[in-house]
């Protein structure tokens, strides 16, 4: 027997182990700044993991249904005593370490009842808040009340809201969810929020750059909403950062649409990757460009921070995308198989994942030829490139709607070319 099968079949030797090492990789960095700061705790790097321990053990006992409360008591005596002398002999004030060794031994609960994702997501949590201390306390103390209320303004609208949305259509076509349609506006505006961080804490372009990237693993075309609208209110920025970021969108998105194809397309459709990869190289080319035009005195000009929270620009493009939303549901309604094309190109004004998605689809179960399914995905794949022009003319400042209409149009027109090399 392998020793994975071993572990497979005692489950509790699999659970102790996962304990440990788990109260270890907290214990280890509450040892290091004990180390570092010459310091004196309760818990460390040996205490930890026995506590850790101790909670799954506490739930492994089906006959002695209290002992987890047992358990639980006694270590809050133990706390109890241990914040006692901390405060009073030792002059230490403070919960933190009190708080995670309780949050640690519930981690070893959720071990124990089998629940590993959770209780590995928990420790993460602790890992975070607890070795992280001073640079927490530094983003507090540089955090304004302006931006507190914008967290708590996208909180309400994503966490209050959100939730009592319908998740059914509410229109005779079935397009309209109320739920995802607001889920794009909270994303847009979230982009925003986090690009604002990023941009004040690191400097402007790395942060416009990762806020590209990471947005358009989701959605470019909510990424370059965002950029456009940012470029527009940070009139100071040179337009070269915002271009190199929008770039990078497009580049995301036809990295996400080369995968997508090579990994789902039947074998007389993975052709059709040469055209994003076209795009790709074209897209990197630019980007190499721009990034050596870049000088170091646009990189590092500060950025005209406003409120992180923008709702009423995402709410355009909310009402933009319910637009499109019903012109592809008339499409599909009143020209059926001959609106494949219509189709494709409506959807590419908003999302290039659906109709690619749905071409395959439709093309294994044998509902479109060859030839259709490649001109639905290629039809999608420029628009929703090109569109980007529009969406940045539409929200952003002239030199960057015009630069940006220069790059975007080279990246559409290698993707044209490529299409002569299709087999």
């Amino acid at each position: 027997m392998d020793i994975l099968g071993f572990f497979a079949e005692q489950t509790l030797i699999l659970q102790m182990l996962v304990a440990v090492l788990l109260g270890l990789f907290i214990g280890l960095r509450r040892e290091i700044d004990i180390q570092k700061e010459g310091s004196e705790s309760f818990v460390g790097f040996r205490t930890m993991p026995l506590i850790v321990l101790l909670g799954t053990l506490s739930v492994s006992f089906p006959t002695m249904p209290l002992l987890p409360l047992v358990a639980m008591i006694g270590l809050l005596v133990f706390l109890s005593v241990a914040y006692y002398n901390g405060v009073f002999k030792m002059n230490l004030i403070g919960l933190t370490s009190e708080f995670s060794t309780i949050i640690m031994f519930l981690v070893g609960v959720l071990i124990g009842s089998g629940l590993f994702i959770e209780g590995i997501i928990l420790t993460v949590i602790v890992g975070v808040i607890t070795g992280f201390k001073s640079q927490l306390h530094s983003f507090a103390k540089n955090m304004s009340t302006k931006e507190w209320g914008g967290a708590l303004q996208l909180l309400i609208l994503s966490a209050v809201v959100l939730p009592f949305l319908p998740r059914e259509a509410i229109d005779s076509f079935g397009v309209l969810v109320p739920f995802d349609i607001w889920l794009l506006v909270i994303f847009i505006s979230g982009i925003g929020f986090v690009g604002y961080f990023l941009n004040k804490y690191i400097d402007t372009k790395r942060g416009l750059v990762a806020t590209s990237f990471l947005g358009s693993l989701v959605s470019s075309t909510a990424v370059t909403t965002a950029l456009a609208i940012k470029a527009k209110q940070n009139k100071k920025i040179h337009k070269n950062i915002f271009v190199i970021a929008l770039l990078v969108s497009i580049g995301t998105m036809l990295a996400r649409t080369i995968i997508t194809i090579v990994a789902l397309a039947p074998g007389d459709l993975k052709s059709i990757a040469i055209v994003p990869v076209a795009m790709l190289v074209a897209a990197g080319a630019l980007l190499f460009v721009f990034s050596r035009k870049d000088t170091a005195d646009n990189v590092h000009i500060e950025p005209e921070l406003r409120s992180p929270f923008e709702l009423l620009p995402a709410l355009k493009f909310g009402a933009l995308f319910i637009i499109v939303l019903i012109a592809v549901a008339l499409g599909k309604q009143y020209l059926g198989s001959s609106g494949v094309y219509i189709t494709a190109f409506l959807s590419g004004l908003i999302d290039v994942d659906a109709t690619i998605l749905s071409s395959l689809q439709t093309f294994k179960q044998g509902g479109i030829i060859l030839h259709t399914a490649q001109w639905a995905i290629l039809i999608a794949i420029i628009v929703n490139t090109l569109v980007k022009v529009v969406y940045v003319w539409f929200l952003s400042r002239r030199d960057v709607a015009l630069t940006n209409t220069f790059t975007v149009s080279i990246i559409s027109l290698v993707g044209a070319v490529s299409i002569l090399f299709l087999a």
